[in-house]
């Protein structure tokens, strides 16, 4: 029998067999390790100017014509509960299926001006924090939560128009500046979606079950 230690021993064709299959095995583990945990990149270059200057050009103009709608609201905030007030027993008396409960309507009427106006704040807040965020901190995440949150953001803007500022009695530049800052929304967030944007932010990492399953 064969001493398997002796150095001048010529494998057999198993245990050939044997060390490929082990090769292809550690080559293939290291292969999805890698897409499953991709290394950090290192220092980034410094980030595009549609994501670093134009995407911010373009909110501080929104930031600004959000501002200007949260004054003139709050200034004006007794006229505007009223007119909505009105505009709700409107709807009680023409079409009641459809209408708030009228014993609600005081309360209603008081609420949501006030509450919408905060929020316009609270929105421009989170969306300058990501923004930033996601330059600073050359993360993907941060812009694709900027993305979400203006995307919901767009989706308040005409209801805010509509209940806050679409009545004769309320300057009609008001709705304009509501519709400005929708633009320039849509400017900010087609500003981070360019191709140079999403080359320079870090590839996902999102993980896949089905690659999960095979790493184990």
């Amino acid at each position: 029998m064969t001493d398997p230690d002796d150095p001048d021993r010529i494998p057999t064709q198993a245990e050939l067999d044997a060390e490929d299959l082990a090769a292809i095995a550690r080559s293939s583990q290291d292969r999805e390790h890698a897409t499953l945990y991709p290394p950090r990149p290192g220092d980034p270059t410094p980030p595009p100017a549609a994501l670093a200057v134009h995407a911010r050009v373009a909110w501080w103009g929104a930031a600004v014509a959000g501002l200007v709608s949260v004054v003139y609201g709050f200034v004006n905030l007794g006229m505007i509960t009223d007119l909505l007030r009105a505009r709700l027993l409107e709807g009680v008396v023409n079409d009641p299926r459809n209408a708030s409960p009228e014993d609600r309507v005081d309360s209603l009427a008081g609420f949501f001006p006030p509450f919408m106006l905060v929020m316009i704040v609270v929105f421009l807040a989170i969306e300058y924090a990501l923004l930033v965020a996601a330059a600073n901190h050359h993360s993907r995440n941060c812009r694709n939560f900027f993305l979400a949150a203006v995307v919901v953001n767009l989706l308040c803007i005409p209801i805010g128009i509509d209940l806050l500022f679409d009545y004769p009695d309320v300057w009609s530049a008001m709705s304009v500046i509501g519709w400005i800052q929708f633009a320039l929304l849509v400017i900010s967030l087609l500003c981070t979606v360019r191709g140079s944007v999403n080359q320079w932010l870090p590839s996902s990492t999102r993980m896949r079950p089905t690659k999960m399953l095979r790493g184990r």
